[in-house]
């Protein structure tokens, strides 16, 4: 068992792949375990901030300190296409240089706290469509997202890429969209045709596309700035599906390739079988890192999806982050939340990881330092997987972008969306604000069959 999790070194803070494992400066095994740091992949297209809290420097670096005060040695910060490339009119709020000094600020802040930093490509879109969202595969902008983004980050050995954040194919989610498939082979190198529309929405039978840009063009992209640093690639399904990840692994001049796997329960890929089957096998051959994970947020107390995923890691040498840190919002059992409005361990994934973590540093204290090879001392407990559901989360409040992504959680999907004209006379800048939910149909808190369509009604205020 990995239970030294995060080496304490006079070294200064780097990382890089050796063989199927991570190594710091010292040549010691390190496992990047944390958090996800929501909020620089839609407050910038939102118009409201560059970030969820973090655009004060002194915030920043308080929020960077308060994730390691949980032992956490990773921080994912995800990113937004056009907001860092200053295209399609945006960054709705302030400028580009600024939305790229409040991210180059708090990796500092995050690396002068023994953290390292993935910067993850989150939202994007093609064309001139904005990035409002996510989209099933790269595409025309993402490359040169990746060069401008390795560029910049070049010289910092405390950072890795994650190249795209949840490719998943349309063909797979309705219907109408069967001729549009993302294979392997197009995630690989590119070509196929996708609907532009953002996920969570049906693109209907006769979509606006765009061609995808595969793992190989975004790969070659961050060598050809000289970057050197690790890069991490999510398989299809939303990251969840690794299962030819091997075959059609892009080559990489650096060897410096890993893998990132997303899991949520009630996913096809959640328990230790499917792990032990299809993610254990990458592992073996390149470093495996969780990016995104969490149990179901209104699960019963006895749940067990979160220790079981953690444990299983631990005892085969993978890292994990789990979704989401965020600042001031206050969550209920239907967020995937892991901290509340005043920075405190939210139950269930928060409490769960920050007290994991806690213990993987206390054992960290007492044992010798480790080898690269991991050694199982226990079998884990199998994971009972359950049949999905939707439970309708909180949306009222949320935008339709924000309400798309927590339906997805949920297990729901987007129906009809209308907008309700208020009364009186908005003034400029409620007009420039985006539209958020007024009313969800079913009501918050119903559990569903899985796929259940949730109605919304949206107004400007």
């Amino acid at each position: 068992m990995w239970v030294r999790a995060i080496a304490h070194t006079a070294v200064a803070l780097s990382i890089a792949i050796s063989g199927n494992h991570f190594v710091n400066g010292a040549g010691q095994t390190v496992r990047l375990l944390g958090v996800d740091r929501e909020g620089t992949e839609y407050a910038c297209q939102q118009g409201w901030a560059y970030s969820n809290g973090d655009d004060d420097a002194a915030a920043a670096a308080a929020d960077a300190a308060a994730i390691a005060a949980w032992h956490a040695n990773a921080v994912r910060v995800p990113l937004n296409e056009d907001c860092w490339l200053g295209i399609n009119g945006q960054p709705s709020y302030g400028s580009q240089s600024g939305y790229q000094q409040m991210v180059e600020t708090y990796v500092a802040d995050l690396n002068a706290d023994g953290i390292y930093a993935i910067l993850d490509l989150h939202w994007s879109a093609p064309d001139a469509t904005v990035a409002d969202g996510q989209r099933p595969m790269a595409d025309d902008h993402s490359a040169a997202f990746w060069t401008s983004v390795a560029t910049a980050f070049k010289s910092n050995p405390a950072v890795v890429f994650d190249a795209f954040n949840e490719p998943y194919s349309p063909a797979a989610n309705y219907a109408d969209a069967a001729n549009y498939p993302l294979t392997w082979g197009c995630w690989e190198n590119g070509g196929c045709t996708l609907p532009t529309t953002v996920d969570g929405t049906d693109p209907g039978a006769n979509p606006d596309t765009y061609q995808a840009v595969g793992m190989q063009a975004l790969v070659t992209a961050i060598r050809d700035t000289g970057a050197t640093q690790p890069i991490l690639l999510g398989g299809l399904s939303y990251s969840n599906d690794l299962s030819q990840w091997l075959t059609y692994e892009p080559d990489d001049p650096a060897h410096q390739l890993g893998a990132s796997l997303h899991s949520y329960e009630g996913e096809a890929c959640a328990d230790t079988s499917c792990f032990s089957s299809e993610v254990a096998p990458v592992a073996a051959q390149v470093p495996v890192t969780i990016t995104e994970f969490d149990e179901n947020p209104c699960a019963d107390a006895s749940d067990s999806f979160d220790a079981n995923l953690m444990n299983w890691a631990d005892q085969n040498g993978l890292g994990y982050l789990a979704w989401s840190w965020t600042s001031g919002a206050t969550p209920d059992c239907s967020d995937y939340y892991l901290v509340d409005q005043n920075g405190n361990a939210f139950a269930p994934n928060g409490t769960l990881l920050k007290a994991h973590l806690a213990a993987l540093a206390a054992a960290s204290a007492t044992t010798t330092p480790m080898t690269t090879t991991p050694t199982t001392t226990t079998t884990p407990s199998p994971v009972v997987s359950k049949p999905l559901r939707c439970v309708v989360p909180k949306l009222i409040g949320d935008t339709l972008k924000r309400a798309r992504t927590l339906l997805r959680r949920a297990h729901c999907a987007l129906g009809r969306a209308s907008y309700h004209k208020p009364r009186a006379r908005l003034s400029a800048k409620a007009r420039r604000r985006p539209p958020v939910v007024i009313k969800a149909t079913p009501a918050r808190g119903r559990k569903l069959k899985a796929g259940t369509k949730v109605r919304l009604v949206l107004q400007r205020r």
